[in-house]
């Protein structure tokens, strides 16, 4: 994060994260505060891992295969 307030992010689109717009708040704070961001990334992965995957035919996400009896 403090790559990306420096405008030295290595990608061009980490870099987006940092461009003026809604997101410049959040990554000011976690550049300048590592508990922010790992109590943050704490509260998403216990988010994410409650998320109920959908599996089989629902969960497929390939637009070019069809369903198979």
């Amino acid at each position: 994060y403090q790559n990306l307030v420096a405008r030295r992010g290595l990608l061009h689109s980490d870099q987006e994260l940092f461009n003026g717009g809604s997101q410049d708040s959040l990554v000011r704070l976690y550049s300048s505060s590592t508990s922010a961001f790992f109590n943050d990334f704490v509260v998403a992965m216990v988010k994410m891992g409650n998320i109920s995957p959908l599996t089989g035919w629902p969960g497929e996400i390939r637009l070019n295969c069809r369903k198979v009896d």
